[in-house]
């Protein structure tokens, strides 16, 4: 564990501590954003170090572009987010807390317009500013869990594993396994963060079900993406039904595609090819 993560938990002990026996009776220890934000810097480095980056700086600029501008929208406390892209052809994303999104190359080419890969933004920054993965760890900490156990639930139980699989894997939810009450949650504010930014948030229900079509014509492909976000057409119908009842969302000045997003896509497709796409 490095110093700055178990930093985080020896704070965090120390107020279950003060808790008490209460902890098992529901008393979690608050984590506050400034622990937050260490915690997801922490293991943003990590994964940094571990995983197939694409150091693109244009193909970078342009992703922040897109998740700041939602960001800002999304998240009231001012935290700074960073977007990142693993150089990986399968189909993922993933948020871990503090503000700290990937996106993998593979999403970004299957992406059809500049709507659908806002709305998986969204959808990630949807997670980091209702804190799903904190209260993840409140809930550890309320079943009264040990330390080692809690940073396994965050870290996805074995660390080196975890990382080992996600450069094979080209990008593992570190923070998944959200409950369906989350998932829908983060759909819900996506979808409300996209009208707000101008984005038409249909995007987001026609990219899942491209993920729905690929899944049988590719399914290695996006095994990965359903198995730390559990896409079916129940999914797709309950978000279309979530824009029908968002103010705006119909509106005809919501943009669904633009020529830079052609652009970037087109760029990131012409770099060379991810070390999984080489094998």
């Amino acid at each position: 564990m490095s110093q700055a993560l178990g930093r985080v938990f020896r704070r965090t002990a120390a107020a279950a501590c003060l808790c008490g026996a209460g902890v098992a009776a529901g008393c979690a220890p608050a984590v506050s954003t400034q622990q937050e934000v260490a915690l997801g810097a922490d293991y943003s480095a990590q994964i940094n170090r571990q995983m197939p980056m694409l150091n693109d700086q244009a193909t970078l600029n342009y992703v922040n572009q897109i998740g700041s501008q939602l960001a800002a929208i999304a998240d009231p406390r001012g935290i700074r987010y960073h977007f990142y892209v693993v150089n990986s052809d399968v189909v993922n994303a993933f948020a871990l807390p503090g503000g700290y999104v990937y996106l993998n190359r593979g999403l970004i080419e299957r992406a059809d317009n500049v709507s659908e890969l806002a709305g998986v933004l969204a959808h990630e920054i949807g997670h980091v500013a209702e804190r799903h993965s904190i209260e993840q760890l409140q809930r550890a900490q309320n079943a009264n869990l040990g330390l080692n156990v809690l940073y396994g639930v965050l870290l996805g139980r074995n660390p080196s594993g975890v990382e080992q699989t996600a450069v094979q894997l080209g990008g593992g939810a570190m923070f998944a396994g959200y409950g369906r009450d989350a998932e829908r949650e983060a759909d819900r504010v996506g979808v409300a963060y996209l009208v707000r930014a101008g984005y038409n948030p249909n995007g987001m229900a026609t990219f899942f079900e491209e993920l729905l079509s690929m899944q049988q014509r590719q399914p290695s492909r996006v095994e990965q993406w359903f198995s730390t976000h559990p896409t079916t057409q129940e999914r797709v119908n309950n978000t279309r039904a979530i824009i029908a009842q968002t103010p705006g969302a119909q509106g005809g000045n919501l943009t669904t595609d633009t020529r830079a997003f052609q652009s970037f896509r087109s760029r990131v497709a012409s770099l060379p090819a991810p070390p999984d796409r080489r094998r």
